[in-house]
């Protein structure tokens, strides 16, 4: 009896320092996993803002990525994914496929908005399952737009939105024509969807009033002259980048705000 009771008393000294452990335990841990909850909450209700396309759309995501730590109303409270890869365009997705990829990202990434540029690449025929459409053949509209479609469709099934950015004016004239072209076609697939929820976005121009012209110069927000375009005559110079960026913030927030999605305070406007 006396051995029975023995070994209850045993047990309740342990019992009593396993919980006093347990609670001491607890007070060190508890508040590292409180705060991983929270940052973790944090990181989920940002805004996340996917970039596809080819140089062009990371020459999008280079300027924004400078201009959203200024504004008041994003910083601290987007993530801005950056998938663009060069050299990739509509024409050969046997090569690399934007509508599969825009797939991916979507289920993966889970972006509340899209920014898509793309077409330097693309002054070349449609090549398909060994089927060529050639750049002069009265298909050809028809045929890179069902690619531009294909893109479409993988962003609805994302729940997204999208602005679709339209190429700039070039400095040589074939890319220039062509360019012009493709923003044709971009913006009369988009309009056949017929969702809201995408939009085709023209390009940032220097002169908004006037002709649609290449320059390698113009003034920045202070007025100041300074180079805006690259010397292949296609891209943008960091400079340059910065006032598109400026051009599409505005879009890319209302894009947002329409679509549900909540940047941060004072976004709104």
């Amino acid at each position: 009896m006396r051995r029975l009771q023995s070994v209850v008393r045993c047990w309740r000294v342990l019992l009593t320092l396993a919980c006093a452990l347990l609670l001491a335990l607890l007070e060190i841990v508890w508040p590292a996993l409180a705060q991983d909850q929270v940052a973790q909450g944090r990181a989920e209700a940002k805004v996340k803002i996917a970039f596809v396309g080819d140089s062009m759309a990371d020459g999008l995501w280079g300027g924004i990525s400078r201009l959203v730590p200024r504004d008041s109303c994003l910083k601290g409270n987007v993530e801005l994914g950056r998938f663009a890869k060069n050299s990739t365009g509509l024409t050969r997705p046997e090569r690399f496929n934007w509508a599969d990829e825009v797939k991916r990202i979507g289920e993966t990434f889970k972006p509340n908005l899209f920014m898509m540029t793309v077409g330097l690449n693309d002054r070349q025929s449609v090549v398909m399952g060994g089927r060529v459409t050639l750049e002069t053949s009265p298909d050809y509209p028809a045929r890179y737009k069902e690619r531009v479609t294909a893109v479409l469709n993988s962003i609805v099934a994302s729940k997204a939105s999208l602005l679709w950015v339209g190429l700039p004016a070039m400095r040589d004239a074939a890319p220039d024509k062509d360019a012009r072209e493709k923003n044709k076609m971009f913006a009369e697939a988009i309009a056949e969807f017929g969702d809201q929820s995408l939009q085709f976005v023209p390009p940032w121009r220097l002169n908004e009033a006037g002709e649609d012209k290449f320059a390698s110069f113009g003034p920045d927000s202070t007025g100041k002259m300074i180079q805006i375009r690259a010397p292949d005559g296609e891209h943008f110079t960091p400079a340059g980048e910065l006032l598109v960026a400026a051009y599409l913030l505005p879009k890319m927030i209302a894009s947002l705000l329409g679509n549900g999605a909540k940047p941060g305070e004072g976004c709104a406007s």
